[in-house]
């Protein structure tokens, strides 16, 4: 993978306090803007349609590392349980897909190359499970996987619904969960009744 051939991070997925791409991982406030640094973004959004609002309920940035040490707290039958939901749910095939423009010699017309453009929209703008418009939803989460100050456009990044998450819910272990909604505890604050919209939802990074 060549770095720099990577898109930039999108602003929808920049941290809504600075307004710039999340720069410390959530958990052990690693520097995630060097680039050899693998981290997602999960960014949980309560839509207001009626009155075109949106409230961030939370948003976090976490390491490669981190996130293999909150998926060893899941039980080993809601790893396998939310595995089949994706693979039975999610279509691959009709992702989006991207691929850098193809390096052009010195001696070749730069303007004869193809020119690939990544468009976040085209890869957010449904429910990945539910093919429901973002537009029509109460709620949702954006996730993203990235590198240093890029964006790796692969399966993710996606947007899930609330009818979706409450697909995944029911497959969490009591286990699961309650470690789901400590985490959820530690590392948020916000208004009570935005963070309960988002309580024993799962983590989707």
């Amino acid at each position: 993978m060549d770095y720099d051939k990577l898109p930039d991070i999108p602003e929808v997925f920049f941290n809504s306090e600075t307004n710039q791409p999340f720069s410390n991982c959530l958990v052990c406030a690693c520097n995630l803007m060097e680039e050899s640094q693998p981290y997602a973004i999960e960014r949980a959004i309560r839509h207001y349609p009626e009155m075109e609002l949106k409230s961030v309920v939370f948003e976090y940035a976490l390491c490669a590392k981190c996130i293999a040490q909150m998926e060893n707290e899941l039980s080993a039958d809601t790893k396998m349980s939310i595995m089949q939901y994706f693979s039975q749910n999610l279509d691959f095939a009709s992702r989006p897909q991207w691929k850098p423009a193809a390096d052009v010699d010195e001696d070749e017309n730069a303007d004869s190359a193809e020119e690939v453009l990544f468009d976040v929209n085209e890869w957010i703008d449904t429910c990945s499970v539910k093919g429901v418009s973002r537009s029509e939803l109460y709620e949702y989460t954006l996730c993203a996987r990235c590198i240093g100050g890029k964006i790796i456009p692969e399966v993710v990044p996606y947007m899930i619904s609330g009818f979706a998450q409450d697909d995944l819910v029911e497959l969490f272990s009591n286990q699961s969960l309650g470690f789901l909604d400590d985490f959820t505890d530690k590392h948020f604050s916000g208004p009570p009744e935005l963070k309960e919209l988002f309580k024993g939802r799962p983590i989707l990074v």
